[in-house]
């Protein structure tokens, strides 16, 4: 039932980007765009891809930071295969929802308890919302006019970004930083699901809750006596957040284009970013294309948009995707290899008694 779920967000990812891709491209000189990408410089295409690679691989520096602190010593290698894993199941479920699940199953075959996995995702979590909203405070305060006059008419939609980062903020700071706060919320959405007749038996779903929470309230507990990690897993947070950003920035030098700078190009990267991570849609596909077109044509031309938005999403999203798949199953073939000498051992085991 999970894997038809997974192959359906596919079918629909692939719909949605036909139609998006179509409704770019149609009024487009397709041989213009043919003719940029073919010229695009080589050297700052691959600046691009290991800065996409960057992204990935941050997260899973962050993740054995936190690890090391919890007392597991677990390579980065396997820490950096959690982060691929995660992209991939991050990419094919709505609201990016696939991926810290996955990422705790696989953690638990290496041998880290559900309770440490737990406490390392929601610390990450956190840290990685905080240094979304940290820079584009920074962008606000030292460039404000730069933002307001290339936002143009979506600020709206900038500010409903910002507004449900802090709220997630905020409501994960309920939980690390109040010890019945966790409980309070959840229980308060249960009460007000059971008014509207969504919930029907709330007795069994707060017995649920109550058992759920129990991770939550080490992950707590863990946070508030980890300011020192916390910071160190900020500052690698923040170079991850800015190497994807970079990538449209090696995008733009590749293409030959100039008048802008580097930050300047990071922080429109950025405000993409912002808008289309609160949208539920699977890898932000088809909106996360548009949006760029948009926002990038009266800095580059539309054309040249489409070119740089080709190129930008191919290498920080198509092939991390398609890494990432690979590596995916490569570990799955692995686990059940090994589940596989297990069963065998245990015969032979058996055998021999």
């Amino acid at each position: 039932m999970q894997k038809k779920k997974y192959y359906l967000n596919i079918i629909f990812m692939a719909i949605l980007l036909g139609l998006v891709f179509y409704v770019i491209l149609k009024d487009e000189d397709l041989a213009e765009i043919i003719d940029a990408l073919k010229d695009a410089s080589i050297l700052f295409m691959l600046l691009a891809a290991v800065a996409a690679l960057m992204y990935v691989i941050m997260e899973g520096v962050s993740i054995q930071i936190i690890l090391l602190s919890l007392g597991f010593r677990i390579n980065i290698i396997k820490c950096v295969k959690y982060s691929f894993i995660g992209f991939f199941f991050n990419a094919i479920t709505p609201s990016a929802t696939g991926g810290q699940p996955m990422q705790v199953l696989y953690m638990r075959n290496d041998g880290i308890n559900i309770g440490a996995s737990s406490v390392t995702l929601l610390f990450w979590t956190i840290i990685y919302k905080i240094a979304l909203v940290i820079i584009e405070l920074f962008v606000f305060i030292f460039m404000h006019g730069f933002a307001r006059s290339n936002i143009r008419g979506y600020m709206w939609l900038f500010i409903t970004g910002i507004i449900v980062n802090v709220v997630s903020i905020f409501l994960y700071s309920v939980v690390v930083f109040s010890k019945n706060g966790a409980k309070n919320i959840a229980y308060f959405a249960t009460w007000l699901l059971h008014k509207l007749r969504i919930v029907k038996r709330k007795e069994k779903i707060e017995k649920k809750l109550d058992n759920l929470l129990m991770s939550y309230k080490e992950g707590a507990e863990y946070i508030r006596s980890h300011l020192k990690t916390a910071a160190v897993v900020l500052g690698t947070t923040i170079i991850q957040r800015l190497s994807y950003f970079a990538v449209t920035w090696f995008v733009y030098m590749a293409l030959g284009l100039s008048g802008y700078t580097c930050v300047q190009i990071i922080v429109l990267q950025s405000f993409v970013s912002v808008c289309i991570d609160i949208l539920p849609l699977p890898g932000g596909v088809g909106a996360n294309e548009g949006f760029f077109v948009r926002l990038f044509a009266p800095v580059m031309g539309k054309s040249m948009a489409v070119s740089a938005m080709l190129l930008s999403r191919g290498a920080s999203f198509y092939v991390i995707l398609l890494i990432s798949a690979i590596i995916t199953v490569a570990a799955q073939i692995h686990q059940i290899h090994m589940e596989g000498r297990k069963v065998k051992l245990r015969k032979d085991k058996s055998r021999r008694e």
